[in-house]
């Protein structure tokens, strides 16, 4: 695809050769302005030959042909329309498929200590009328906000203010203890006793946090804001993309392998759209995350990728267009061979050989979609999609097989090419104008000059607007118009890559901090309702040592009332928690029996 910027007037077009219909049209127009001068030097003392009694019979004929070479050019267009459509709405399905499996997985119960607190659970705080406005730490905020806005615990300020591993930590391959202490800091904690609690449960612990009963009650959110980092370690280097993997860290594998065979699917669909030569293999290649796009105009890639399918001399290249040898089989196989698809975490050999067995450009796509669907649903079945239903997972081969229907409207449009019958028409009746034109003009000018300027300009009309037709009639292989799948490739990696990010860092709020502010608005309100209790009944001591004494104990049995439904809920929940755990052992003790039985 050539990538053009719109100068003033659109006078820098005017420059560019290769890949112009304007320039090829301007052969035949040449061509045009040559068979005009025979033309004229054949009219003997230079009158006018009368070989038409009316010049309108050519004009019409040029009518005509000029009908026929727009309606192929108006159908050349909408193929090469439909085909970017197709591939982008394929390309949009596979995505929401792995997007949606990905969210799906960070349901399951091995991220049961990382999830962040839910509203669900606090549906209490409602009262205290907060917010989730965000506010970045550099803008000047109103006092309504910091009173009322509900704050994240992890300060992304300092995560990208403070590195959390530095580079000799990285050479050294160990992570220093001041490199941990920073990732720490990058936690608030609502008290400097929880920070200090939640220092020493981090240093001392390895991958699994195992914290006292007391520790895991005071900082639960930190605690699940640290796993979240330490899950995903991209985000330990914020600055970084997110398939960094500071220190040797990597990601799920289960998110590494989903990426890879989504980026696997999505490269084999479209290799197969632009190479259509059999026995001919479109190379696909590793692609690491965060390197610079892939040129979508291929006069702008490196020189030594040029030089693989294209001529050292611009002119030869040039003239190739122009000729169209650039177009012939073992050339375009050369140039997809020089831009191999780059699929993420790259291709095994057995990858290679399985696609290589499938014979034809459908079968290959669809072996890639059996390996996607056979992945996802094997996890499902095995948990890792979590507690979402059946019908639910059922979306996510709906979403591929849309992306396959759309990828078969694209592969229609490179298997099956402009009607035959019409495309040679259009060349028949395109080539007739070229000696055609010169003799309307012949009959019409009166001078040499104005001939010549106007059988130029018509026949690279005519001619420049068939090529035009014939160019967009191949979205996928009529280089350098061709869609940059290349590029659009590298982007639907990198966009895989942002399911590595894990939970979204504002997520972890801590619901202790605003639990003890309803409580003392729950406190305030009982003091509140036994102050208007003793003026409506009119007891009123004269003593007021007295009568504030009797306030405070009524305020205290209140407030001792309030606590004790709160125990008795918290203790009702454990004890649900108990009950369901001693049910899940029962379950393990008979599996576990029935294998020793039928060992």
């Amino acid at each position: 695809m050539i990538d053009y910027f719109k100068g003033v007037y659109g006078i820098n077009l005017l420059f560019r050769v290769y890949g112009s219909a304007l320039y090829k049209g301007s052969i035949a127009g040449i061509f045009a302005v040559i068979i005009y001068l025979l033309i004229e030097l054949s009219n003997s003392h230079g009158r006018k030959s009368d070989n038409l009694d009316h010049p309108y019979g050519v004009g019409v004929l040029i009518s005509s042909v000029s009908l026929l070479i727009i309606f192929r050019a108006n159908f050349g267009y909408q193929r090469y329309w439909e085909g970017v459509g197709a591939v982008q709405h394929a390309m949009s399905k596979f995505m929401d498929a792995t997007m949606h499996s990905a969210v799906f997985h960070l349901q399951s119960k091995e991220y049961d200590g990382i999830r962040p607190p839910s509203f669900f659970d606090h549906d209490n705080l409602n009262k205290l009328n907060l917010t989730r406005d965000r506010r970045r730490q550099s803008e000047d905020v109103s006092s309504f906000y910091m009173e009322h806005a509900m704050k994240s615990i992890v300060d992304m300020e300092k995560v990208h203010s403070d590195p959390i591993v530095d580079e000799s930590s990285v050479a050294s391959g160990n992570v220093k203890r001041s490199s941990m202490r920073t990732v720490i800091d990058t936690i608030v904690p609502p008290s400097p006793l929880r920070k200090e609690r939640l220092q020493r449960s981090v240093w001392n612990s390895t991958t699994k946090r195992h914290m006292s009963t007391e520790e895991v009650e005071e900082s639960d959110v930190q605690k699940r804001a640290m796993l979240n980092f330490n899950t995903f370690p991209s985000l330990q280097v914020p600055n970084e993309n997110f398939a960094s993997r500071p220190n040797g860290q990597t990601p799920p594998l289960f998110l590494q392998e989903l990426a890879h065979i989504s980026s696997l699917l999505c490269a084999v669909t479209l290799s197969t759209l632009r190479n259509d030569i059999e026995d001919k293999e479109s190379l696909l290649d590793v692609y690491s995350p965060g390197s610079p796009w892939p040129a979508a105009d291929p006069d702008k890639l490196p020189k030594d990728t040029k030089l693989r399918f294209q001529h050292r001399s611009k002119l030869a290249t040039n003239i190739f267009y122009f000729l169209g040898l650039d177009r012939l089989p073992g050339k375009r196989n050369m140039y997809n061979v020089s831009r191999p698809l780059p699929v993420l975490g790259g291709v095994s050999d057995c990858e290679v050989q399985y696609l290589r067995m499938a014979r034809g450009p459908y079968a290959k796509a669809e072996l890639a979609f059996h390996w996607f669907g056979a992945f996802v649903i094997r996890e499902h079945l095995n948990g890792s999609m979590g507690d979402v239903h059946s019908a639910i997972i059922s979306r996510i081969v709906q979403f591929v097989s849309d992306g396959q229907l759309y990828y078969n409207q694209a592969r229609k449009i490179m298997f099956i090419p402009f009607p035959f019958p019409h495309a040679q028409l259009s060349v028949f009746f395109t080539l007739t104008m070229i000696p055609a034109v010169p003799f309307l003009m012949d009959q019409y000018c009166n001078n040499l000059w104005s001939g010549c300027i106007l059988s130029f300009l018509t026949v690279t009309c005519l001619v420049g607007l068939h090529e035009v037709a014939r160019e967009l009639e191949h979205p996928f292989r009529n280089v350098p118009n061709e869609v940059p799948l290349c590029t659009l490739q590298a982007m639907y990696n990198e966009t895989l890559v942002t399911m590595f990010s894990g939970y979204n860092p504002d997520f972890f709020w801590d619901p202790d901090i605003y639990n003890g502010a309803l409580h003392a608005m729950a406190m305030s309100k009982v003091y509140q309702r036994s102050c208007s209790n003793e003026t409506k009944n009119g007891e009123t001591n004269r003593d007021g040592v007295g009568g504030s004494v009797q306030r405070s104990e009524n305020v205290a049995q209140d407030a001792t009332a309030v606590a004790d439904d709160e125990i008795s809920r918290a203790v009702k929940e454990l004890q649900d928690v108990l009950a369901k755990q001693a049910n899940e052992i029962e379950e393990l003790e008979r599996v576990l029996d029935s294998e020793e039985v039928e060992g």
